[in-house]
This record gives structure tokens, sequence and C-alpha cells, in this order.
């Protein structure tokens, strides 16, 4: 964190808990509260698992949310709901390869190709087409980095 202060970027965070652990994530929300908050460069919930309550905090501290091909499986309803609520211009879409395949690929070895089954799934779930969905989280990103479309 100190690094990417001291060069004015954002940082990526991924907490993965234990199942039912929240403690994870109430000492990330805790850390970035403190220690990134201030500075307020924002960041990335990378591979974001967690409930709307850590979402929002996150969010009020400048990150964006990032789902990953989990928020396709069947009993992924409350990552869903999550999802739905989060403002357009807070969410991103991820591989985490070679981890967590979506739908229909679940079980097996994910890869950069299959972000467009998750894509369209969050589509599907905001009521947007792939399209639609590409556009918003590919400028997402570039605004959190500065990023102009010609880089």
């Amino acid at each position: 964190m100190e690094i990417a202060a001291v060069r004015r970027r954002p940082i990526l965070i991924h907490c993965r808990p234990a199942d039912g652990d929240n403690i994870c994530w109430e000492d990330t929300l805790e850390l970035l509260s403190e220690h990134w908050g201030p500075t307020g460069l924002g960041g990335i919930l990378h591979c974001f698992s967690g409930d709307w309550e850590h979402a929002e905090r996150a969010m009020s501290l400048g990150f964006l949310i990032s789902f990953a091909g989990n928020v396709t499986y069947p009993k992924a309803q409350p990552l869903r709901d999550v999802a739905a609520k989060t403002p357009l211009d807070r969410l991103l879409v991820e591989t985490d390869a070679p981890f967590l395949a979506p739908m229909p690929n679940r079980g097996q070895r994910n890869e950069p190709a299959l972000v467009s089954n998750t894509a369209a799934a969050l589509a599907e779930l905001r009521g947007l087409s792939p399209q639609e969905m590409a556009s918003i989280t590919t400028k997402n990103f570039e605004r959190l980095f500065g990023l102009t479309p010609d880089v």
C-alpha cells in the first residue's frame, strides 16, 4: 500500500475467507479504511465474495467490485444479489484464471476467453446486453487507472 500510495496507483485486494468467516472481511476493510481510504486512490476488490455490507464499505473507500466465474454458480445467489445491487459505475468482471471457471465450464481450468461467460451472466442479471456490459466494465477499468481508450 505504501508503494502504491507513493506512485498514486490504485490497489487490488483479494479477500477469500473460508465459508462463514467474516473476520477476513472485517480485518481487510478495517485496514483499508485506516491505511488506504485517506489516499483517495481506490482500487479493486478482486474476485469479490463478500456480502452487500462489505461491498458498500469498500465502495465508500473508492473501490470497484469485480466478479469472477463463481457468480454463475447455482448456489451463488447471495453473490448475484450483490452484483445486482452494485452500481454500474463500480462494476468489473474478471476471470480469476486458472480458478473459478464460469458455468458451464465449472471444475475445468479457467482462462481469459471464458470471461465472456461471466460478463454475459452479469449482463443478464442487470438486464443489459453482453456488449453493454463489456463497454461499462471497460470504461470503469479505464477510469480507475486513468487510461484512455487508445492506451
